[in-house]
């Protein structure tokens, strides 16, 4: 299913699927600083599959 036909419901229903909602799941973790080449790969790729829009370029950087 392409993630613009994607639905929660949908998932839930075709994976039998519950849906558990917690509030601060992720309190506890400490944030965690890019690496310098993960900040370069963004900064270079991110404007162009924005740009292009698609949905293969925004998940192909």
């Amino acid at each position: 299913m392409p993630y613009s036909k994607f639905t929660l419901s949908r998932a839930v229903e075709d994976f039998d699927l519950t849906v558990r909602e917690e509030s601060n799941l992720f309190a506890a973790i400490e944030p965690v600083v890019p690496t310098p080449l993960l900040r370069e790969i963004l900064v270079e790729n991110v404007p162009w599959a924005v740009a292009v829009g698609s949905e293969k370029a925004r998940f192909s950087f």
